[in-house]
């Protein structure tokens, strides 16, 4: 019973919808409730409302409750009945002129309508473009919003959505798809930034490692595209407006004229050292420093016309070769060497030791220290005024020099040379004294008794050759590696055919500043023949002989090398040496003066001793007379 009255009062209800006005039925509202009426009524009530034939092809068990407090639309009745059939899985679809009802599992083949929107509120399928983002990217977001029935495909080649659903859900879905949209186009913007100094390829790399330090580009939004335009020189920034602002001035500052970064040609003189050398060692140092470009790499050349170093790199370069330029172009130590080279006649000077009654006369290390300090060496004074070069002592070097001027000057010796040298430390320097002579090595004689021999001959360097290669020790001393080459020509045992004789001397010596060391021991042996006699008369045939006199004798010719080494630090240190040196030149005359008043003074007390010695004899030869 309850049910037919519930079922005539939807008939009424209807009837009443049917018979009123059109303008009245216009989102007219109702009272509307239903309390237990079968499914399959209410799509009878729905479709005599809607004027539309239902296709029910299978029965829809089940009741259908709305309780109503409010009155509703009418045109909602077709959402309520979308609403329950949707619970037990069927749907309604337009064919034709008639509504069907069918599964929603399979409502997508059963040819829906393509349309933009469905008034009617029924299933149909619609296309939606997507402009700013990726259509899989989108749909992923959108597909919880599909009813259990609705379908949802993509395109990506058109960056396309194909839906097939309610329009109601289908509303949904365009509503947030285009709120994406909005928020993409509003945050995604593109901006060109042209460049000035830098090239745009290599900037890009650099800005796009900033920007995954500054922005969090795992949000969506905040995502930032760098790319670079060579035609243009520009970089190209697509990010949110936000972003964009954060990024503009890095790539401006990026983009500033950098001065240290782009080479630059200057030239850097040179004071103390050779440039070709420099340029060797900075070759070196560069050649193990790494470089991203081999363009970028320091080039380093000799101006040998000005003693420079040309330099091409960047301005941080530049300053670290000045740098090390410094600290090898630095003031090197100098040793100023005087050398004596002597020839001793070793018999002269044992005859002078004789003499004067002095040992050590002889002509080798050992006998000129001992002649030299028997000769008065410990009565040496030396003035203050000489004494402020550092670590100098002047006694035995001007000892050793007046004993050997004393010995020249009674022809004892002969100087060949006093050379001085200024050694830069640790190079070798070389001093020659002698004479280049033509040397016969060879001798043709002609066919015929008349002719004349043909010599042939070879020039040959005769003399001495002294190398020194001085390097600064510790404790204010040189030490010295000296060689020295003494070439001569000797008789040969071949007629007309004279052999070279060679001595050579190579020695290291370590002497104080000041002091001096003797090379000695190149000995010679030379022949010496006198003829005296009676002028006119020992030209005298056959008679000659008894008025000539002939005398052959035989030298020992020891050379002797003095050095003295003094250390130059400075170019003060030079002209304060030659001060130095006049000076005890000056104390060595007065020195050798004192020598030979010395030995003067020596020879006549020997003199008187003897005279006395004879006095003394000849009174005890007397007295002895008179005992007998």
């Amino acid at each position: 019973m309850k049910y037919i009255n519930n079922l005539l009062a939807a008939i009424l209800f209807i009837a009443l919808m049917v018979h009123l006005p059109l303008q009245a039925q216009e989102r007219e509202r109702v009272n509307f409730s239903l309390q237990n009426v079968k499914i399959e009524d209410f799509i009878k009530m729905v479709g005599k409302v809607t004027n539309k034939n239902v296709l029910l092809s299978q029965p829809i068990p089940g009741t259908v409750n709305f309780i109503s407090s409010s009155p509703i639309y009418k045109d909602e009745l077709m959402s309520i009945l979308l609403s329950v059939l949707g619970k037990k899985g069927f749907t309604i679809i337009e064919n034709g002129s008639y509504l069907k009802v069918v599964r929603a599992n399979t409502a997508v083949k059963e040819n829906l309508p393509v349309v933009n929107y469905n008034k009617s509120g029924l299933m149909h399928t619609t296309f939606i473009e997507v402009e700013n983002e990726n259509v899989d990217i989108i749909a992923a977001k959108v597909r919880q919003f599909l009813s259990a029935g609705g379908k949802l495909l993509t395109i990506k080649e058109t960056n396309t959505m194909i839906i097939s659903d309610n329009p109601d859900n289908i509303k949904v879905i365009e509503k947030v798809v285009a709120k994406i949209e909005a928020q993409k186009s509003k945050h995604l913007q593109v901006e060109f930034i042209l460049l000035k100094n830098a090239k745009a390829s290599r900037l890009a790399a650099t800005v796009i490692k900033i920007s995954k330090n500054i922005i969090n580009q795992k949000v969506a939004i905040n995502k930032v595209d760098i790319l670079s335009d060579d035609a243009t020189n520009s970089i190209i920034v697509m990010a949110s407006r936000t972003n964009i602002k954060k990024l503009v001035p890095i790539v401006k500052r990026l983009d500033a004229k950098d001065d240290a970064n782009s080479q630059r040609l200057t030239i850097i003189s040179l004071e103390h050292s050779e440039a070709k050398n420099v340029v060797t060692s900075l070759t070196a140092i560069l050649d193990k420093k790494k470089y991203l470009k081999e363009t970028d790499k320091p080039m380093v050349s000799v101006y040998e016309e000005l003693n420079a170093i040309v330099v091409s790199a960047t301005e941080e370069d530049i300053k670290d070769i000045q740098q090390m330029i410094n600290i090898l172009d630095i003031e090197k130590p100098q040793v100023f060497i005087r050398a004596r080279i002597i020839e001793i006649v070793e018999n002269e000077a044992e005859q002078i030791g004789i003499k004067y009654g002095i040992a050590g006369g002889a002509a080798t290390d050992a006998g000129l220290f001992s002649f030299a300090a028997n000769l008065g060496g410990s009565s040496m004074v030396i003035p203050d005024g000489l004494l402020d070069l550092s670590g100098v002592s002047y006694d035995a070097g001007i000892v050793f020099g007046a004993t050997l001027d004393y010995l020249e000057s009674n022809g004892a010796a002969q100087r060949l040379s006093e050379p001085t040298l200024l050694c830069v430390n640790n190079q070798e320097s070389t001093i020659y004294v002698g004479k280049t002579e033509p040397v016969v090595t060879s001798s043709t004689q002609g066919n015929q008794s008349t002719d004349l021999a043909r010599n042939t001959y070879t020039r040959e360097d005769i003399g001495l050759t002294l190398k020194i290669k001085p390097r600064l020790s510790s404790g204010n001393k040189v030490t010295m590696i000296v060689t020295v080459k003494l070439e001569d020509i000797s008789n040969s045992s071949i007629p007309g055919l004279p052999s070279t004789v060679k001595r050579e001397v190579i020695t290291n010596a370590i002497v104080p500043n000041g002091q001096s060391v003797i090379l000695g021991g190149l000995i010679s042996d030379k022949e010496r023949s006198e003829a005296q006699g009676i002028p006119y008369l020992r030209d005298i045939p056959w008679l000659g002989g008894l008025f000539d006199w002939k005398s052959t004798s035989h030298e020992e010719i020891n050379l002797v090398i003095m050095l003295t080494p003094y250390i130059v630090r400075s170019d003060e240190d030079i002209s304060k040496i030659h001060k130095i040196l006049s000076d005890l030149d000056k104390i060595q005359n007065d020195y050798q003066s004192l020598i030979e008043r010395k030995l003067e003074e020596r020879l006549e007390n020997t003199d008187h001793s003897e005279d006395k010695k004879e006095t003394t004899d000849t009174l005890n030869i007397h007295n002895v007379d008179e005992w007998k």
